[in-house]
């Protein structure tokens, strides 16, 4: 009896050994649950017991296939989402993780005297610039939110009033989509929660090409038929091993290969490590008198350039955030006809804006980045 409890202890503490044994100890290791970095141990600083806590909880081994099979069985057993980045909403809607909304006055006004910094750059020499504002699927599906969780997006009221104020040229999409989402879905009910869909982003990017036509009468919005129009079967959230069962429409142009890409050819531009995305296409039998245009956005255009690469001559394009910090690096490389800086609402913040080097551009002036 003895001899069978010690092989019992032996076997239970070989068990619970066998997480720490499978820690994951290598550096830049990014969770396939969670789309993060784990967190690494910071050498400049003493170990502490927070680190280290962060540390081991990131690492341990099995650990995104322990928070799966414990999702899973949330959601068989009682229908509910524990997932550490999104949650569900009625009539099975899925969002992103749901903040407390804030309004952070200091960062709107930093970032809006920015954009017309730059506004004023570039009218000084000819070029029009226009900042796009996209909607999250919180404002667009709010009627779908979970119950309970009262969602208020004043932070675009105080946005358009700082771009009114500051007289910024600006266009948003957010009006456009939450009609559209009357009849038509323009987010996925699930899949990748945290971006429009295809036929959202369509129906957004026809809006901003409208915009630049005011400039440039040669550029045209898209019809149905410039696309060829199918559907996709998702059996899971993005970046997640959730299961879901959803279809989806996936736009492609015609004719791709009048589009070439010719990002080697600018190997040298220096992007941020953190937000490398940078591709040049050139348009092969584009109309003369459509623009070069450098367009700087995040991940609601990361996802697809089938809806804008087609509409100018060049398209010169650059991941935002940080780098739009370094705008006249860029503009003075591509020299294009016209500028735009699209952001998408919930990432229109500090978090993704370094808003101390904002303040310091502020007070020292654009020209200060050449």
């Amino acid at each position: 009896m003895k001899f069978l409890r010690k092989i019992f202890i032996v076997i239970f503490i070989f068990l619970l050994l066998i997480p720490v044994l499978s820690m994951n100890l290598k550096a830049n290791q990014v969770s396939e649950i969670t789309n993060s970095y784990l967190t690494e141990f910071d050498t400049s600083n003493p170990l502490s017991a927070k680190m280290l806590t962060a540390y081991l909880n990131d690492r341990i081994g099995f650990r995104d296939d322990a928070i799966s099979a414990y999702t899973k069985l949330n959601d068989v057993l009682f229908d509910k989402m524990v997932h550490p980045s999104y949650t569900y909403g009625k009539d099975n809607h899925v969002f992103l993780k749901l903040n407390e909304s804030e309004i952070d006055l200091e960062f709107i006004e930093a970032f809006c005297n920015y954009l017309k910094q730059i506004q004023d750059y570039c009218e000084a020499r000819d070029v029009p610039f226009i900042y796009c504002v996209n909607p999250g699927k919180t404002t667009v599906y709010k009627d779908y939110l979970p119950e309970g969780y009262n969602y208020s997006n004043a932070f675009l009221d105080v946005l358009y009033d700082h771009l009114e104020m500051y007289q910024v040229n600006y266009v948003s999409n957010v009006d456009l989509l939450t009609d559209k989402a009357m009849t038509e879905q323009v987010y996925n009910k699930q899949y990748d929660a945290g971006h429009w869909n295809d036929l959202g982003q369509f129906y957004a990017t026809n809006h901003l090409l409208e915009k630049i036509s005011e400039y440039f009468p040669a550029v045209k919005p898209h019809s149905f038929d410039d696309f060829n129009i199918s559907f996709e079967q998702k059996t899971s959230l993005p970046v997640s091993q959730f299961e879901i069962d959803e279809t989806v429409p996936k736009f492609t142009i015609k004719n791709p290969e009048e589009i070439k890409d010719i990002t080697d050819q600018y190997d040298w531009v220096e992007v941020d490590s953190q937000h490398p995305q940078k591709i040049i296409f050139e348009n092969t039998t584009a109309d003369e008198k459509l623009p070069r245009v450098l367009f700087f956005h995040g991940s609601y255009y990361n996802r697809s350039q089938e809806f804008y690469k087609s509409a100018f001559k060049e398209t010169y394009v650059i991941h935002n955030y940080e780098n739009i910090l370094d705008f006249t690096y860029y503009f003075n490389i591509f020299e294009p006809e016209c500028v735009v800086l699209e952001t998408a609402e919930y990432a229109t913040n500090r978090t993704y804006f370094n808003i101390n080097k904002l303040l310091e551009l502020n007070q020292s002036g654009i020209e200060s980045q050449q």
